[in-house]
């Protein structure tokens, strides 16, 4: 294969996505830097300086960030290589979660077969409600272990004509430090946060320029999941988000037969330019603040625009509650008015059948009932006794009984 520039060698899997190698910005948690130490051991063959494992000679690379036209990594690559890397910036749905993942390189040696080479990382993601958890305009994407992600992504979109295609089985020792830096990652992670890191590295053959040549791929992926409460004043559901990303594909290609001489031997991991790195970070917390500021001005606009709704949805409930007990009221009177005129006229009609009518004692006010074929009834001081006439000029008063009683005219109730 020819001396390719990283945008080209890149684009293969612009349209996939892309994982490992990390580094130190903010959105990479502390498992960044710690993962971009330990690495370059998970990705080789677990060489050391003792069996000669490190390059004899290395060459210092600077790559240049275009947006910024500052040196943002100083990558070291085997001296008398090729070598050509920038800062990716890859728009749209799956770009890198930070600038710093967005380093890609390749460093290509002189037979112009074997490289070194690290792809720009990618972020997806997927939520249990169907959606990608993001942006309505991206889609979900299911993946969150390292094997799934180079077996069903990075090899159909970078070798689709690769073959022998075999996961490389990490040692003990470092599944023991892949353990400690997502425990590393699971502690720093924040409340109610659940993290997980994976990583995986196969081994794959494939032809170039007509000869057989060996690679491998390495890959470490770091997802998220968070649970999203229900919110019913936007129609929405409880659901689990999971977020995903990588800052990098690391490849290791050399002639088949000549791999593990390559991967046997480790390079210094690319160093961050800490100006670069502090611009970055700054831009980064301003974005976030000027985020921040939007969002909850958004979030403040919905809560009042709700409060207004909720408040008319009150005021027009309590109108139409007192509409309604108006008119309840209304009803009912009318109707204790009708049921108390039917009584009036049944108790009269009864009364005049049994020739009954009611008087009131004027004095108490309690309700006599007495004779209705007498027009005038006398009742007496104790309450005993009812003188019954119908001569208006009859007053009992010292005739009849003068000496122990008094008389009161009862009034008639119509």
């Amino acid at each position: 294969m020819g001396f390719q520039s990283v945008p080209v060698r890149a684009a293969a899997v612009l349209a996939a996505l892309a994982v490992s190698v990390c580094f130190n910005q903010p959105g990479n948690s502390a498992l960044a830097s710690t993962v971009g130490a330990r690495s370059a051991s998970l990705s080789g063959g677990g060489a050391t300086s003792a069996d000669g494992g490190i390059w004899p000679h290395t060459a210092s690379k600077p790559v240049t960030d275009p947006a910024l036209n500052m040196t943002a990594f100083t990558v070291h690559i085997p001296a008398g290589w090729k070598f050509t890397g920038m800062i990716e910036r890859i728009p749209g749905c799956h770009g890198p979660e930070v600038p710093a993942d967005g380093l890609a390189y390749t460093a290509l040696a002189p037979d112009g077969v074997t490289a070194i080479e690290k792809l720009p990382g990618m972020s997806w993601g997927w939520a249990t409600d169907g959606t990608s958890g993001g942006s309505p305009k991206c889609k979900p994407v299911k993946i969150s272990s390292a094997a799934e992600y180079l077996l069903n992504i990075a090899v159909p979109n970078l070798r689709p004509d690769a073959r022998n295609i075999a996961i490389v089985p990490f040692t003990p020792e470092m599944k023991d430090q892949l353990a400690k830096v997502s425990q590393t990652a699971q502690s720093q992670a924040p409340h109610g946060m659940k993290v997980t890191l994976d990583a995986a590295r196969i081994h794959l053959q494939y032809t170039l320029k007509g000869k057989p040549v060996e690679e491998r791929l390495f890959v470490a992926v770091t997802c998220s999941e968070v649970d999203m409460p229900a919110y019913p004043m936007l129609h929405r559901a409880a659901m689990e988000r999971h977020t995903c990303r990588t800052a990098g594909i690391g490849i290791t290609r050399a002639p088949q037969g000549e791999l593990d001489a390559i991967v046997g031997r480790r390079l210094p991991p690319p160093d961050i330019d800490s100006q670069w790195n502090q611009t970055i970070m700054n831009r980064m917390n301003s974005q976030f603040a000027a985020w921040q500021r939007q969002n909850d001005e958004q979030f403040q606009a919905i809560q009042n625009h709700f409060k207004q709704v909720t408040n008319g949805m009150i005021q027009r409930g309590q109108q139409f509650q007192a509409q309604q007990k108006s008119s309840f009221d209304n009803a009912m009177a009318q109707d204790r008015a009708t049921q108390g005129a039917i009584d009036h006229a049944a108790q009269m009609q009864v009364r005049d059948s049994l020739n009954r009518q009611d008087f009131i004692n004027p004095n108490t006010g309690r309700k006599i009932e007495t004779s209705n074929q007498y027009t005038h009834n006398w009742i007496s001081s104790d309450g005993q006794s009812v003188v019954l006439n119908s001569d208006p000029t009859l007053d009992p008063n010292g005739l009849i009984d003068p000496v122990r009683e008094s008389w009161t005219e009862l009034i008639p109730v119509n």
